[in-house]
């Protein structure tokens, strides 16, 4: 099995197996397009608000209809869920993003970070959405992956 090399710092050169780079690589590809998301979301929320709040000022039946957008937007029974969601997501993404890149440069803390943001995300989803087959059986799956390269990392 091909291995790829490192240097630590210390002068001597460590391994990073090839199963581990590219388990990493994935996890910054997926890191990377649910960044995208999650702006295009937050975009896109805010867009709407915005639209709503345009059309709140107007008289007649399009200020009814922008003051009841809004209205819902706001004061929704899911809106402040949505926006904890959206909140969290991000933030969950990017500690997992900084948990891979820690277990690039072979650092241990980075596989705990990792876990710890994976399970927070897949509680988050169950909490919103309902249990997801696939939005838990991935990241179970990359746990458990990144898990079996434990041996590697310092």
């Amino acid at each position: 099995m091909e291995e790829t090399t490192q240097s630590n710092g210390g002068g001597e050169a460590a391994k990073r197996p090839v199963f581990l780079t590219v388990l990493c690589i994935l996890s910054f590809v997926a890191a990377g397009f649910a960044a995208i998301g999650y702006i295009a979301v937050i975009t896109l929320m805010g867009a709407v608000t915005a639209g709503a709040s345009a059309l709140e000022g107007m008289s007649g039946e399009a200020g009814e209809a922008g003051a009841a957008i809004s209205n819902a937007i706001s004061t929704g029974p899911s809106a402040g869920l949505t926006w904890a969601y959206i909140v969290v997501g991000f933030l969950t993404m990017l500690v997992s993003l900084f948990g891979v890149i820690k277990m690039w440069k072979l650092q241990k803390v980075g596989y705990f970070l990792y876990v710890g943001a994976s399970v927070v995300s897949m509680i988050m989803g169950i909490i919103y959405s309902g249990f997801g087959v696939m939005a838990v059986i991935f990241p179970i799956l990359f746990i458990v992956l990144y898990g079996l390269n434990l041996k590697h990392l310092k």
